[in-house]
């Protein structure tokens, strides 16, 4: 296994290529680069590239960075990640699949969106695959006399999703490169979630609950993995609610659900809001609202204007994430996703400058 020295990665998706297609990515910003999404066939177990825009991924960003290593990114429902998991022929096929997805693509690696295992069961067959998995691009390595694939699995801010369902630390320890950790969207304005509060989506910080933060998930997974496994995610999006009761502006204040769109800024349904439409945002509603670049409190940024409250990433919360990370020694981040971001990488080039 060929171990990174360090990872400063970003997630592109085929569905953002209107706005970033990958030929237009600054592939120099970057030492690996995710590609989404290769999909899993529920019938036939095997890994296929559905569009053009994944299979010539690395091919484009290449041109402008020999050196980046990009990663195919496998996605697909939970069950049937569950069902390929326990069933050995369903496994085997996956694996060789996958393998031969990647290599002829031109990735440089694979990465398992199995989000989440969710019962011991799964926690047991996710071990054995990723073993099997391993020894599969050890296998055609040798065979081939090329350079094994790199293999990497999407995990949550914890290392359990509930008592007694663990992710196994010891075989990612010796089978996967390292974790991305979603170390975010711990809050949202979507109905079961967080809808009738705000709240800090992307807390560094929590101290209303303090698992329910990135501080406390690399403090966790670090007891599981060394921290040379781990690699955080930094998101390029935020989270817009609308407020319940517009005078009262701070995190956990009451709220109604997701905000919606305006003139001169989109807001997604759910709530969701690029960085570069937040951007939008403050700039449109500079002498209506306020904006927080920096809540020590929950290690987050925040604007309001009106009845409209969002939490996101800014250039001033970024080196403050960084910092930790590097402190307590990680292997790297990652971007999610990298077209959230403005013309200018504003958030990427505050991530990039404050890890060297």
């Amino acid at each position: 296994m060929s171990h990174p020295t360090i990872v400063n990665g970003g997630y592109w998706l085929s569905n953002t290529a209107g706005k970033l297609p990958a030929s237009n990515i600054d592939a120099t910003l970057y030492t690996h680069l995710f590609c989404g999404y290769a999909e899993i066939n529920a019938t036939s177990h095997e890994v296929t590239i559905p569009s053009t825009e994944v299979s010539h991924f690395s091919e484009k960003v290449k041109m402008s960075n020999p050196n980046v290593k990009t990663l195919l990114s496998i996605t697909g429902d939970s069950k049937v990640f569950s069902d390929i998991a326990k069933v050995p022929t369903a496994r085997d096929t996956f694996i060789k699949s996958s393998i031969k997805a990647a290599v002829n693509s031109g990735f440089d690696g694979l990465d398992l969106q199995w989000l989440y295992p969710s019962s011991p069961t799964d926690m047991q067959n996710f071990e054995t695959l990723i073993g099997k998995w391993r020894q599969a691009v050890v296998d055609d390595a040798r065979t081939y006399n090329r350079a094994a694939r790199i293999l990497v699995a999407s995990v949550p801010n914890l290392p359990y999703i509930e008592k007694n369902v663990e992710y196994p630390g010891e075989a990612i320890k010796q089978n996967l490169d390292w974790v991305n950790l979603v170390c975010y969207d711990f809050y949202t304005p979507a109905e079961g979630s967080s809808a009738g509060n705000t709240g800090p989506s992307s807390a560094l910080f929590n101290r209303n609950n303090g698992s329910l933060s990135a501080c406390f998930g690399i403090e966790s997974w670090t007891k599981y993995v060394p921290a040379t496994k781990i690699v955080f995610g930094i998101p390029f999006h935020g989270w817009a609610w609308q407020l319940a009761d517009p005078p009262e502006y701070d995190v956990f204040s009451k709220a109604s659900g997701p905000a919606a769109s305006d003139v001169g800024y989109v807001i997604g349904t759910d709530g969701q809001m690029e960085y570069s439409e937040v951007k939008k945002f403050i700039g449109a509603n500079a002498c209506k609202g306020k904006n927080i670049p920096n809540d020590p409190r929950f290690g987050i940024a925040y604007a309001y204007a009106n009845a409209t409250w969002i939490a996101y990433e800014s250039e001033s919360t970024i080196p403050v994430k960084i910092e930790l990370a590097k402190q307590n020694q990680l292997l790297g981040y990652f971007a999610w996703n990298i077209s959230g971001d403005d013309d200018v990488n504003t958030l990427y080039n505050a991530a990039k400058t404050n890890w060297h």
